[in-house]
């Protein structure tokens, strides 16, 4: 992967730091989305260049702990996928060896 990817949020590997570039939109967005759902993750600041990092995900695809400009968030994975970002440093794979 390269360090200019653009991914949902629920995508970004653990650990990878990344700028947010758009709220409410992309390829996962569902019509089940809460038209809410976009300023709630204002008011916890999913701001637009905010950076971003998954720290955790809950077992069994429970929720993603995002560290977001400092602050800890837990997000369902169906939030997540609402938000797009850019990775900022790059990801090789151990696994993958890429």
């Amino acid at each position: 992967m390269t360090s200019s990817q653009t991914l949902p949020l629920d995508r970004l590997p653990h650990r990878v730091k990344a700028k947010i570039t758009e709220i409410g939109s992309g390829p996962e967005k569902t019509a089940e989305l809460e038209p809410t759902l976009e300023d709630l993750l204002l008011g916890l600041g999913f701001e637009e260049g905010a950076e971003i990092e998954v720290r955790h995900q809950g077992p069994l695809g429970g929720p993603l702990a995002v560290n977001v400009d400092g602050r800890l968030v837990a997000l369902r994975p169906v939030d997540a996928a609402a938000v797009l970002v850019e990775m900022t440093t790059s990801f090789s794979d151990p696994v993958l060896g890429s």
